[in-house]
């Protein structure tokens, strides 16, 4: 399913607003609203969908830079390009410090800058899709894991079930799950199949006790073509349209997309779960969909257990069968799956575990440790903070050496309970998170880049603390101010005279009280041919949370 990508494009210039989405809605891939005030557009973002926001810099009321601000505030993660023509590096660096994904200068061959923008545009919007994709899929795997836990606790099944139906739900952040039984009638003599309800999950916000009494009591027929696939282990995703065309009646007529898996039951269809979205169509990626099907995979081996429980089943063969299934669902996960009992034994270990530990198989390590398996691991301490993981009596990051290299694993340990809430062992899952420290060396290297050009432009910039203590200082700075970079790094800015002269410390104590930029024009004899330097002082505080930070920027090519 492929959803529609609405983008804003905001410009005070009417032609420019009719170009733009003449241009980019060409292919009939992109739909552009187009507006000409800021204000208007943000009215627009909090009350509807966007893919990606494009900007003009110079509009009257608001700018562009302060538009991208006030964007900021609602979605901190929406994709902006800031598309203008001014190119001033102060320009850059602000939209850059203000969370802007790309800019754009306009001018130049009309079909390149637009062929430019509509790159810009989806992949802007592919890396976000991509970002939320990868971060569902974690979430529904950690639920899967967690899953495993509430099935094999001993917790009562229908209530492990509406938990399980739960936990992926707030993992998949849809807005309906609801699993259904598939059954047989004989009505007029024929022999009939159709869904039953058997549990839901339904998002607070679009919870209607109409429709949901109604698919508690429906039997839902006219199943046949939907069965036929299922029992081929298709997964079914359906975009809004595609649901107003459905002659079945059992999907949600009013939803923008649904995605349904097979459970399977002794090989054979027991039912379907179901993804629903009300609020807006969504992109399944490759990485949820697989996800989704270890989830249903679960679900399925869940109900085969407690068939087995109530039915009293306790033949070494019928034992087997759970197992096998438990053990087949395990293997597919790619992640390292193991558990011990209290005193460190494994009492399981999935493929991806055994491999891991380098054993022969699978069923090698139990009765056995870690430490009878000498897999050539290396320990690192975790640098960051995993908030996701607060639930957990151990995490930590390790680096395991492997017939191709050296692979990053991110490991998670949670305890399990019997029925009186002792522990009575753990469950480990590993996670392969080499691809993401690729991305955190990729991410360090854009950061010296970034120094790069701060260290090669032509103006002015000084990084100071709150107190003025001066963090980092330019070559252009240096030469403006004739002061050596050696010495004066970690110093007040009180310390260089020609800084004192010019006040500079009573400029940041505003901008850190007030939160408000300073521009201003500033005279000093001797450091450029007009004795005046265009002066701009602005905070900066990082989303992470860390300490605010002044910058300073001198530039004597602006000055009057």
């Amino acid at each position: 399913m492929i959803s529609e990508v609405r983008v804003l494009h905001v410009d005070d210039e009417p032609v420019i607003c009719d170009l733009t989405k003449l241009l980019l809605e060409k292919d009939g891939k992109i739909k552009v609203d187009a507006v000409t005030s800021a204000q208007v557009a943000l009215d627009l973002i909090k009350s509807g969908s966007y893919s990606c926001i494009i900007s003009d810099y110079e509009m009257p009321q608001m700018n562009g830079l302060d538009f991208l601000k006030a964007v900021r505030d609602i979605d901190k993660d929406i994709p902006f390009i800031l598309f203008s023509g001014r190119g001033r590096e102060t320009v850059i660096i602000d939209a850059i410090n203000s969370g802007a994904d790309f800019y754009i200068q306009k001018g130049g061959e009309t079909k390149a800058l637009f062929v430019e923008l509509n790159h810009k545009v989806n992949y802007a919007i592919q890396q976000r899709n991509t970002r939320n994709a990868l971060k569902r899929r974690d979430g529904i795997l950690e639920a899967v894991s967690l899953v495993s836990n509430l099935f094999l606790g001993g917790e009562a099944f229908d209530r492990a079930l509406q938990e399980a139906i739960t936990l992926f739900g707030l993992a998949t952040e849809v807005d309906a799950v609801r699993l259904f039984r598939l059954k047989t009638e004989e009505v007029q003599g024929i022999c009939r199949s159709y869904f039953s309800y058997e549990a839901s999950w339904t998002r607070t916000s679009v919870q209607n006790s109409v429709t949901e009494d109604y698919i508690r009591k429906h039997k839902f027929f006219e199943v046949d073509e939907i069965i036929e696939r299922l029992t081929r282990g298709e997964t079914l995703i359906y975009d809004s349209s595609q649901i107003q065309k459905m002659a079945i009646n059992w999907t949600e007529y009013q939803a923008k997309a649904v995605a349904v898996f097979p459970v399977f039951v002794n090989q054979q269809v027991w039912g379907l779960f179901s993804f629903a979205d009300y609020l807006g169509d969504r992109n399944w990626i490759g990485v949820e969909i697989d996800a989704l099907q270890a989830a249903a995979a679960m679900i399925g081996s869940a109900i085969q257990q407690d068939r087995m429980k109530k039915s009293l089943l306790s033949a070494k063969e019928e034992y087997a069968s759970m197992y096998a299934l438990m053990r087949r669902l395990c293997d597919t996960v790619p992640d390292v799956l193991w558990a011990k009992d209290n005193e460190g034994s494994f009492i399981f270990v999935n493929k991806a575990g055994s491999d891991f530990l380098d054993a022969r198989d699978t069923t090698e390590p139990v009765g056995k440790k870690e430490e009878d398996f000498p897999c050539g691991v290396i320990y690192h301490p975790r640098e960051d903070n995993d908030a996701d993981a607060s639930f957990c009596d151990l995490k930590e990051r390790i680096s395991v050496r492997t017939r191709t290299g050296l692979t990053e694993f991110d490991i998670i340990t949670v305890p399990f309970v019997n029925n009186e809430g002792s522990q009575i062992g753990s469950v480990t899952l590993g996670r392969d998170i080499t691809s993401y420290c690729q991305i955190e060396k990729a991410l360090r290297r854009s950061q010296h880049r970034y120094e790069n050009i701060i260290e090669a432009i032509n103006i002015g910039v000084i990084l100071v603390d709150k107190e003025g203590i001066i963090r980092e200082i330019n070559p252009c700075a240096q030469e403006l101010l004739d002061i050596p970079k050696e010495g004066f790094l970690n110093m007040h800015l009180n310390v260089h005279p020609v800084l004192c002269k010019l006040e500079m410390c009573d400029m940041i104590r505003e901008v850190v009280n007030t939160g408000r930029g300073i521009s201003r024009i500033i005279s000093n004899e001797g450091v450029s041919s007009s004795g005046e330097l265009y002066c701009m002082v602005r905070l900066l505080v990082p989303e992470n949370g860390g300490p605010a930070e002044v910058l300073i920027t001198l530039d004597p090519h602006l000055s009057w």
